[in-house]
């Protein structure tokens, strides 16, 4: 592919010179390269004739790209002057026949675009990649990209009719902005791949505009397309089907996804006729409570409109399922009073009209590199671009709700201009919140890199409601993160994810300055246009710059873990600051190299010294400080809220109990409002105008920042402090408004980042926002972190956020310049130390020599240089800066790291020496020449020669290493060292081998360390300039180096001094260079305190296990400043007990105590797991702040405090601990030291908690569901129950298969326990198994960590249980005779009664029948109930290490934790001591599965054919034979009924399958039910206790006890009197109480026949009124599928009845069978149709009339039947005396037809459907040839009818209910359709006459078009056979009979009756002109005859014949 460029001649050129012509020649650049001809001399009209080629490669260039040619004249002496330059568009290029060239004679332009006369000639052309369409169209390209989007923007701008006059202003100026949604709980989800399930409902449409149509919807997301049945002719379907989408990705990716609702008309052959459709993101439901929308209505709107207006409503439930979520319930409603208004969901086109983003482009600044020098060289070669400094070619992209457009290309360009307009058409509000600009690398060989990515949220710039505005944005700098701006030839998958903004960048990779306008009314002409020069320069103003100063005192670096190489801290704010941009000018933003020292434990720190790094930069931004400084008001109250509410929360959880807990959260909330008013109520920043330059969204920003907190200070005024829990929710509502108020998206200044670097390479980083640390007068907008000392965590930029790079403690500060003095006032304890200087740099030249010097191979760094050795830095090459001057002479200041030697920081230190040896193949080994050597095999100290230093001690001899790979000796061999591995065994081919030497040595005690005389003259030592330095001198040291410094101070005292740069020349003559500068500066602070630190930590829980057994070794690593401490090694335990003071001695902190107290450097503290062979595992980390606490009589124990551990954001646990700052140089004494357990000190008592002698009691009641461990089976457990040092042991279970039960599972154990709740330990338990030969694995662990819910006070415990009061029963008099059964009131009617269905209970609840419950989870999901752990709880039992921990068992137990009471001693009785005998129990279990809802499909055609099957223990029941064919909604009513063993088997399986002929069946989804919980329970929910007692119907009683039996069992459960009855009167006496009868039921009260005696009923009341029993109940479980966990598969709506086995006979189960429907049939007789619509032309008379003839059919069925046809209806009646009999199975109770159908003529089954009885008639108009013309129509719902009209005159708008409002379709008050206060029933009628109208849709009107008179009769099965009738007028022709209608002579088919024709339609029309024609022929044939026998009749009379 080329691209070749004939350049043939000019003419005409200017003249530019002023003595003679000028010299012409041409460049052209195509894609950043440059080619060009040759010079002419001294000619105006040159002639070159030259071909210039560009070799392509195999990326096709963009269709909207360029050819820039310019023409300049050659000077030899100053710049080349521009004589003209033109551009040529490459689309004419493309789209030509490729290597045909075109000729192009080109105007051209002078350098200020003005017209010249001159002109160009060249000829161009293009030869396109194999393969490649000539267009840039194919493939992922940007020209792709481009091409698409100008085609979606042309797409939606065809066909657009103009706006109405005024449209544009008003949308300008008067439009609202419409809510937005808020995008919640979208926090909660992960960043990896997730399971999601979405289910959309489709209910019924409503309201489809158009006639005759057969309406289907489809449902469109991540492109798989579902559709619903096809609804023949019906405007108003019923659709109530339900699809399932199974999705797995990214929860960002799935929620930006769009889910598409289409209605279309499946008519003839507009099969793809789209009604209306309506469209939104997948997160617009997941925002929503329950992420669902249930039984919402969709506006419909057609998107080809250009104006769309309703089409329709579309009934709709979506609900969005994750993991864990819980679906809602969806089912369809149609209710009476179906309030549409207010669930109306607009289409956002429907709303508003089209709108525009207008995205103007400006310029970017500060690009990084993209590509590599060595790269371009690389391509220079192979021929495909030249070598450029700017290595980056970058475009912008922008995206909003799927639009896509993007800038030209600026070829080698990191500070392009692109001046272009980026127009983004769409349906104004989009649900799309989210503006995405991405600035890209154009890559002319692979695919284009993203350079960076910001977002700006669209809810950030505009605002809702009516004092709202439309998104406007800028002009403002957009800044762009990415990952690092250096180049890499390898980038990882988190680099690009931060590119492209899926992750936090963590570098500035550039800004671009761009403006926002939204133009409402119309959509864009194009996808782009270029922007003048005018509007170009009219934004200068807003990028006008001010000199702003970034400050960073760095205090110290710990927590590092790179120990190998010098490292140091770059604080950078954009490029300023950024030592590898060489195009900034330098400061001093970086602190010096220093080697990391060792802590003594675990990690580095960096020795700073006194001097503290002071770093300083020096930038230039725009003075955007107005709006920062709101967004710190702001922020400052929501900081504030939010400790308080932390405050509160820390208050709920230690007293929330007590009297004195809820007043001290009174007074706390009390304080939290006046505070957060009085906040409110300040004024904001003001804005100066002559500083500042604000944008229309700056003013609209800070009105709304007004007004919401003016609001929140009036909500806040009236709440109840006394409401805790209301006035919490508000409070935090409001901190999430504050939160919202707080972001600014026009922050023009990029964030600060501090960089641990070594080098040039960047370790780690961390980024604060430039607003927190920016300066102001006014404290209330000052940055939280602003000038103040905060510990900071570094990140590692490709690693996750569990891993640490280190902890710095800085002060950053950000002013502008002229604030510079109050950063200095505000330290007026440090002084400023300001040093130049530079290395002095020396090499062995020649190895083994032993003398330095400057010159050698090794030497790779100037003589003199900086620290990296980057620079040449002689010192008398320095200057004196401006402001400064030199104080004193050079001097040597060696770093003070480079004095630490290794074992520096430790307490013990191994020595090391290698014992060399060597020989030839098979010899004897000899000692080598270098005998003893290091590790890397550079000669070493001779064993017996290496000394102990001062203050250690030898721990042992010297011995050989042995734990290593060797052999017994210690040797290891090798061939070649350094070249091969070494190898334990000995071959003959081993040349050498080596052993270690190790010897241990401990501190005895410091030594200071006196100055050597080696030492004097400051050299540091190192193999190579790369690696670390150190102070002594090593045979392997190779280069040295010494720091030369030289003091600077101000020239002029006082004042704020400015920063210094250097300017130093280096080199003589021409090769001397001029290198910038920046010395180090310092500060000291006059005031440097010690302090001690005790750090406190008691205990941890909840740790995450950290071995295979599931549990952990931890011990807890605490880091302050320089030092860190360790506590001991807890075994086996995920709930360690330290109880240990860690004590940071001699801690020195710069600074006034005051700043030390609110500033103290942060604890860090992380929990390890310790295992034997390998590095400890990390389990969490905490950062605390210790509190610097008062000494003397003033101090006060610090309490301790839980501390949450995270790993990454994942909670792993808390910490118990307090951290104590104390200051040792005060006057005060420290407290005493803690006491001590050994060597170590333990918490002090004034710390940890109070204890209290506590009771745990245990009920061990069993394990269940054991997985197998190691291959092996759990038979024989025991389990140890662990809490507060204290332990206790469970008997071995004999065996696990045959009773899985403790034989004594009550045990007890005394332990010291926390008084406070707060504080209360969590329980451990571990499952030993006890197997064979000793051994006893732990095989699962769990850990209770709440054990305040097991807490009792134990005379409370021991008493009766308190008293629960039920409403009583309310009872209505009977219709039926004392004793008689109601047949009428079957079991469903109390079903849909009490599930809130009255209207498919019949007369249920007039009857004085009672309800029962329909919970809407499971049963032991209840509150009331505690998940029946009243007696036994369930504890899940898990193995395995942190997130890989698997499911192993569950415990099955209680526990009881009491204080020992004091009076009573250690006897007192037990609380768990009356527990239920463990033995096995045979129970039977009755399964009643009701329904099924919103199951799973599994077939392909989205169905399924469900059956249930019931497993227990052995016992297994399916309904496979009785499955549901084709149905997500299964009616199932079956009983099934299980024996098994409790507790062997104790779980219930409920199971539901689809049933496949073919293949095996599939499992859709299977609910689990514990019914050991609910048969040892004390809530009675073995069987549910109905609120009446009846002995018959439906209703009888279930239970195998009466209720009074059930009473006596229940009051003996809990000690109490038995019950007593009394007959006359009716009473009960139980518990020294007297109940009547009376008191529940009135004596007048008529109660339905089938209730039982009163002793039975007086029982069951008292049960319901005093005892928490579980009542009659229906239970909804949700189905889930092992291989999609947490995502619900659909419900179940069963209960279950448990009865002993010894229970018998039972009584008879309940019949549950599904309602069968009735058979009827329905006869609807036509008698006459009056003002039908004229809809043709006679063609002979021109009379209107029409063919009528009238066609019905119930909806969802296939029998369609027509009448008889009356033609030529002229006067609008047709008369026919028709009938249509229908047949129809009927639910009367429901009101529901039950339809019965095959989905596909290859279905084996029907399918069943349950739908209105709706009954459509229509009006057509028969056409002969043509098709049938449709006229008008109706639609009955039998159950819900009009009334009909008694005559032809009454028929009006009051029968339609579309017709009630104001007759528009598009009005919304289609909440009528449901009205029927006026209907009539015809199941209940059973027949009904009258007049009907029909109505049609006339341009969007409803209007009546014809009336009918008709009957319409409904009749059973029996009674049809009994009063007979024939379908139409056929036989037999009776009930009632129909004759032939009498209509008029008129009425015929012409073609058909030719005599009728001529006499009704010719002669009626025409008889004067057939008269007329009749005479006329005869007159004719009269003069025909006439002269046709005048000849003859002359001749035969002239000569005589007769």
């Amino acid at each position: 592919m080329s691209l070749e460029i004939h350049v043939v001649r000019a003419s005409n050129l200017q003249n530019l010179e002023n003595f003679g012509k000028s010299d012409p020649y041409v460049t052209v650049d195509f894609q950043g390269e440059k080619k060009k001809t040759e010079v002419k001399s001294g000619t105006l009209d040159p002639e070159w004739d030259e071909t210039l080629k560009w070799e392509l490669g195999s990326k096709a260039p963009r269709a909207d790209g360029c050819i820039d040619i310019t023409v300049k004249d050659y000077e030899r002496i100053g710049r080349n002057k521009v004589l003209g330059k033109a551009t040529i568009a490459l689309r004419n290029l493309i789209h030509a026949t490729p290597g045909t060239p075109i000729d192009y004679e080109l105007g051209l332009l002078d350098a200020q675009d003005s017209p010249t006369v001159g002109t160009l000639t060249m000829k161009v052309s293009y030869t396109p990649p194999p393969g490649a369409a000539g267009a840039a169209s194919g493939g992922p390209t940007v020209g792709a990209m481009a091409a698409r989007s100008a085609a979606v923007t042309s797409e939606l701008a065809d066909g657009i009719a103009a706006p109405a006059e005024g449209t544009q202003a008003a949308a300008g100026a008067g439009a609202v902005m419409p809510q937005m949604p808020q995008q919640r709980h979208r926090d909660r989800l992960s960043n990896v791949k997730t399971k999601f399930q979405v289910r959309v409902r489709v209910v019924e449409g409503r309201r489809l505009m158009g006639g005759n149509m057969n309406p289907v919807c489809r449902v469109s997301l991540d492109g798989d397309a579902k559709q619903t049945r096809v609804h023949r002719g019906t405007s108003s379907p019923w659709f109530d089907e339900i699809f399932f989408y199974q999705l797995e990705k990214l929860p960002s990716e799935l929620l930006e996804d769009f889910l598409e609702f289409q209605v279309c008309n499946s008519s003839g052959i507009r099969s793809t006729t789209i009604i209306g459709a309506f469209k939104c993101e997948v997160g617009m439901v997941y925002d929503q409570p329950e992420h669902a929308v249930v039984n919402r209505w969709l506006v419909l709107a057609n998107p080809d409109e250009p104006t769309p207006t309703v089409q329709g409503y579309l009934k709709v439930s979506v609900a969005v399922l994750g993991p864990g979520d819980v679906c809602p319930d969806l089912t369809a409603s149609r209710t009476d009073q179906d309030d549409v208004e207010a669930n109306l969901l607009w289409s956002a086109g429907v709303h508003l009209q089209p709108a525009t983003f207008t995205l103007t482009v400006y310029c970017a600044q500060n690009l990084p590199r993209m590509d590599a020098g060595t790269m371009q060289t690389l391509k220079e070669v192979l021929g495909i671009g030249k070598a450029s400094k700017e290595l980056v070619d970058p475009y912008l992209l922008a995206s909003y709700a799927g639009r896509e457009v993007q800038t030209k290309i600026m070829y080698t360009n990191e500070n392009p201009e692109f001046r272009q307009d980026l127009h983004m058409g769409f349906l104004f509000p989009s649900m799309c919140n989210v503006i995405r600009v991405t600035l890209k690398d154009w890559d002319r060989v692979g695919e284009d890199d993203t350079i960076g990515t910001a977002v700006i949220p669209v809810s950030a710039i505009s605002a809702p409601g009516e004092d709202g505005f439309l998104p406007t944005f800028g002009p403002a700098w957009v800044n762009v993160y990415g990952a690092r701006r250096e180049w890499e030839l390898l980038e990882g998958d988190k680099s690009e994810s931060m590119n492209v903004g899926v992750e936090e960048g963590c570098a500035y990779r550039g800004r671009v300055l761009l403006a926002l306008h939204t133009h409402v009314g119309s959509y864009p002409p194009a996808p782009s246009t270029a922007i003048d020069n005018d509007a170009f320069n009219a934004v200068r103003r807003y990028r006008g710059t001010r000199r702003f100063m970034l400050m960073c005192q760095l205090a110290g670096a710990w927590l590092l873990e790179e120990a190998g190489r010098p490292l140091e801290i770059e604080v950078s704010i954009g490029n300023f600051g950024n030592k590898l941009e060489n195009t900034m000018l330098p400061s001093p933003s970086s602190t010096h190299p220093a080697n990391p020292v060792f802590d003594g434990c675990k990690y580095y720190f960096l020795p700073w010294g006194d001097a503290l790094p002071l770093v300083t930069v020096h930038c230039d931004w725009e003075d955007v400080t107005h709006r920062l400084h709101s967004v710190n008001h702001v922020t400052a109250i929501a900081s504030a809220l939010k400790k308080d509410l932390q405050q509160v929360e820390l208050v709920l959880r230690s007293k929330h109990q007590t009297p004195e807990g809820r007043k001290e959260v009174t007074d706390i909330l009390q304080d939290t409002l006046t505070k957060l008013i009085d906040a409110c109520r300040a004024p904001l920043p003001a804005v100066d105008p002559v500083r500042h330059v604000e944008t229309s969204l700056d003013r609209h920003l800070r009105d709304r920042r007004r007004l919401e907190l003016d609001r929140i200070a009036m909500s806040c005024q009236d709440l109840d402090t006394s409401e805790h829990q209301s006035v919490l929710e508000e409070l935090q509502a409001v901190l999430t408004l504050l939160e919202d108020l707080a972001v600014e998206p026009q922050n023009s200044i990029p964030d600060v980042f501090l960089w641990l670097m070594s080098g040039t390479r960047r370790l780690a980083y961390v980024r604060i926002p430039a607003h927190a640390v920016l300066h102001s007068h006014d404290l209330a907008a000052q940055g939280e972190l602003a000038g103040k000392f905060n510990t900071y965590t570094l990140c590692y930029p490709d690693k996750d956020e569990s891993f640490v790079g280190g902890v710095v403690r800085a002060s950053v500060w950000l002013g502008q310049e002229a604030d510079i003095r109050s950063w200095w006032d505000s330290r007026p304890d440090v002084q400023l130390t300001v040093y130049a200087e530079s290395y002095e740099n020396q090499v062995i030249a020649v190895p083994g020599s032993g003398k330095w010097g400057t010159s050698g191979l090794l030497l790779t760094r100037p003589a003199f240089s900086d620290a990296d050795g980057r620079l040449s830095l002689p010192r008398e090459a320095f200057p004196e800066p401006e402001g400064w001057k030199f104080q004193g002479d050079w001097f040597v200041d060696p770093d003070p790291s480079v004095k630490y030697e290794a074992d520096a920081g430790r307490q013990l230190f191994t020595e090391e020496v290698y014992e060399q040896q060597m020989r030839v193949p098979g010899g004897t080994w000899l000692p080598a020449p270098n005998t003893w050597t290091d590790a890397r095999g550079d000669p070493a100290s001779k064993r017996d020669e290496i000394a102990c230093p001062d203050g250690w001690k030898w721990r042992d001899l010297w011995a050989y290493d042995l734990q290593r790979a060797v052999d017994g000796e210690g040797w290891e061999y090798t061939v070649e060292s350094g070249l091969v591995g070494w190898s334990p065994q000995e071959k003959i081919y081993h040349v050498t081998r080596r052993r270690r030497w190790i010897r241990e040595r401990f501190l005895v005690h410091k030594v200071e360390k006196h100055q050597e005389a080696g030492q004097v003259e400051g050299w540091e030592y190192a193999p190579l300039f790369r690696l670390q330095f150190h102070a002594l001198e090593r045979k392997v040291d190779m280069v040295r180096r010494r720091r030369w410094r030289r003091r600077l101070v101000p020239a002029q005292p006082g004042g704020a001094p400015p920063t210094p740069r250097l300017v130093v020349k280096a080199g003589d003559g021409d090769d001397a260079i001029t290198q910038l500068t920046c010395p180090r500066m310092y500060v000291v602070s006059a005031e440097r305190h010690v302090f001690q630190l005790r750090a406190h930590v008691y205990q941890a829980r909840d740790l995450p296990a950290g071995d295979k057994t599931g549990l952990s070794d931890p011990y807890a690593v605490v880091s302050f400043c320089a030092g860190t401490q360790q506590t001991e090694k807890q075994k086996a335990t995920l709930c360690p007990t330290w109880d240990q003071t860690l004590i940071f001695d001699d801690v020195q902190l710069a600074g006034p105590v005051l700043t030390t107290r609110t500033q103290a450097p942060q604890v860090v503290v992380e929990v390890f797991d310790w295992d034997a062979r390998g590095a400890p595992e990390f389990l969490g980390r905490v950062f605390c702040s210790p509190t610097m606490v008062e000494l003397g009589e003033a101090y006060q124990a610090l309490p301790l405090e839980w501390y949450p551990l995270s790993r990454g954001k994942d909670k792993q646990g808390e910490l118990l601990a307090s951290f104590e700052l104390l200051p040792k140089d005060a006057a005060e004494e420290l407290p005493i030291l803690p006491p001590t357990r050994g060597d170590l000190y333990m918490v002090p008592f004034g710390v940890r908690p109070l204890l209290q002698k506590t009771r745990v009691e245990v009920l061990c009641w069993g394990v269940r569901n054991m997985a197998t461990f190691e291959l092996q089976s759990v038979t024989r457990p025991s389990i140890e129950f662990e809490c507060g040092g204290e332990r206790v042991t469970s008997p071995i279970m004999a065996n696990l298969r045959v009773n899985p039960n403790f034989d004594k599972p009550h045990l007890v154990f005394d332990v010291e326990l926390p008084k406070e709740d707060l504080y209360m330990p969590p329980l451990t338990l571990r499952v030993v198994d006890h197997r064979a030969f000793g051994s006893k694995p732990v095989v699962a662990t769990a850990v209770v960590s709440d054990l305040h819910q097991y807490t009792v006070e134990p005379k409370s415990a021991r008493e009766s249980l308190p008293s629960t009061t039920l409403p009583l029963l309310d009872t209505k008099a009977a219709k039926e005779k004392p004793g008689t059964v109601d047949t009428d009131i079957d079991w469903w009617a109390k079903y849909y009664a009490s599930s809130g269905q009255s209207n498919r209970s019949g007369a249920y609840l007039s009857k004085g029948y009672e309800k029962m419950e329909v919970l809407s989870g499971a049963l032991e999901d209840e509150v009331r109930y505690s998940g029946f752990r009243d007696l036994v709880d369930t504890v899940k039992l898990f193995r395995g290490r942190g997130d890989q921990a698997q499911f192993a068992g569950e415990f099955k137990g209680t526990f009881r934790v009491y204080p020992l009471n004091q009076e009573e001693g250690e006897d007192q009785p037990q609380l768990l001591s009356g527990f239920p005998s463990p033995d096995p129990q045979e129970v039977i279990a009755r399964v009643y599965v009701v329904l099924g809802t919103d199951l799973a499909p599994k077939d392909a055609g989205g169905s399924s054919d469900p059956y249930v099957t019931v497993k227990f223990g052995k016992t297994k029941r399916s309904s496979k034979d009785d499955f549901r064919p084709n149905t997500l909604n299964p009616v199932f009513g079956h009983v099934f009924e299980v024996g098994g063993t409790l507790p062997l088997h104790k779980d219930l399986l409920v199971q539901v399958w689809d049933r496949d002929l073919a293949s095996s069946d599939d499992l859709i989804g299977e609910t689990t039910i514990d019914l050991e919980n609910r048969f040892l329970t004390r809530h009675r929910a073995t069987c549910g206790l109905p609120r009446q007692y009846h002995v018959s119907g439906s209703n009888a009683w279930r239970d195998a006890e009466t209720p009074f039996e059930v009473l006596a069992g229940v009051v003996k459960l809990r000690n109490l009197e038995a019950p007593v009855w009394h007959a006359q009167p009716p009473a009960i006496a139980v518990a020294g109480n007297n109940y009547a009868l009376t008191e529940f039921e009135s004596p007048d009260a008529s109660l339905p026949s089938t209730v039982g005696p009163p002793k039975e009923r007086l029982a069951l009341y008292i049960l319901h009124k005093h005892f928490a029993l579980v009542p009659e109940h229906v239970e909804s479980r949700a189905l889930m599928h092992p291989a999609r966990p947490g995502v619900p598969q659909g419900q179940l709506r069963l209960w279950v009845d448990l009865f002993p086995a010894s229970a018998q006979p039972l009584p008879p189960p309940v019949d549950i069978t599904p309602r069968r429907p009735r058979k009827y049939k329905l006869r609807v007789v036509v008698y006459n149709v009056f003002d039908a619509p004229l809809q043709e032309t006679s063609l002979v008379g021109r009379e209107k009339m029409s063919d009528v003839y009238v066609k019905g059919w119930l909806q969802g069925t296939k029998n369609v039947q027509k009448t008889d046809i009356h033609y030529r209806c002229m006067d609008g009646e047709a008369n026919f005396n028709w009938r249509f009999v229908y047949e129809l199975d009927m639910m009367e109770a429901e009101q529901m037809m039950v339809v019965e159908h095959k989905e596909h003529p290859w279905s084996l089954h029907t399918t069943q459907e349950r739908r209105p009885p709706q009954l459509t008639l229509q009006l057509w108009d028969n056409d002969l040839i043509l098709r049938d013309d449709y006229l008008s129509e109706m639609t009955l719902d039998l159950c819900r009818m009009p009334k009909p009209a008694k005559r032809v005159g009454a028929v009006g708008p009051e029968q339609v209910p579309q017709m009630q409002g104001d007759g528009d379709a598009n009005s919304v008050a289609i909440t009528l359709l449901d009205d029927h206060s006026t209907a009539v029933n015809l199941f209940e009628a059973k027949r009904l006459y009258g007049f009907f109208p029909f109505v049609r849709v006339s341009e969007g009107i409803t209007e009546i078009a014809g009336k009918i008179e008709m009957e319409l009769e409904v009749l059973t099965e029996e009674e049809s056979k009994t009063r007979p009738a024939g379908m139409g007028r056929d036989e037999p022709n009776m009930n009632p009979k129909l004759p032939e209608p009498n209509r008029p002579a008129t009425s015929f088919l012409w073609i058909t009756s030719p005599w009728k024709s001529f006499r009704h339609v010719v002669w009626k029309n025409y008889k004067w002109y057939c008269i007329t024609l009749v005479v006329l022929a005869l007159m004719f044939l009269f003069l025909f005859l006439l002269l046709y026998s005048l000849p003859g009749a002359t001749i035969d009379y002239l000569i005589g014949v007769d």
